[in-house]
């Protein structure tokens, strides 16, 4: 085994898309392996690039994808309301299921208890994983740092009065002089 935990001679392969073909995975024996460095891949939906590894493993019936990435996202802290770039590391292990035999073309009906996502015309497209997990670690509410000034309210004046509760505006101050 070398440093990064695979087995010595099994080549890593660089990719640029979340989109993988493993049309000859699935028609290999169960526990082959493809190893991806990813740099700067793109998925829909996100400000930047997502970096990091993906490992495929072929089980008995699936695809397992295992994978450690990282991308950054835009958004709004939850205090000042001030834009803030927010690091993300997600890290998932997916199942993808063929609907169809490689080799005969015939339909494959999924076990029941099936959790994942599908292998289509031999492609799996981590996209929608990548997406969901994205939204899972994202932040409820974002803060920009420790020393976030909060919203200013210096500026802040009283709220408006709507003119349709002037009549019990005029009512408290009346009964306040009793």
């Amino acid at each position: 085994m070398t440093a990064e935990g695979r087995a010595a001679g099994t080549p890593v392969r660089r990719s640029n898309s979340l989109l993988f073909n493993v049309s000859t995975l699935l028609q290999e024996p169960i526990g082959s392996l493809r190893h991806y460095e990813l740099e700067s891949a793109r998925a829909n939906g996100l400000d930047s690039d997502v970096h990091g590894s993906l490992k495929l493993l072929r089980t008995d019936q699936s695809v397992l994808a295992t994978a450690a990435l990282t991308t950054t996202l835009s958004d709004t802290c939850g205090s000042c309301l001030e834009e803030v770039e927010l690091f993300l590391e997600l890290a998932f292990d997916e199942e993808f299921w063929p609907s169809m035999d490689l080799v005969s073309g015939l339909s494959i009906e999924p076990p029941p208890e099936r959790a994942g996502f599908s292998v289509i015309d031999g492609q799996i497209d981590l996209m929608e994983a990548v997406r969901q997990y994205v939204e899972m670690e994202r932040p409820m509410s974002p803060r920009c740092g420790t020393d976030c000034p909060g919203l200013d309210t210096s500026t802040s004046t009283e709220a408006p009065v709507d003119d349709r509760w002037s009549a019990l505006s005029a009512l408290k101050l009346e009964l306040k002089g009793d």
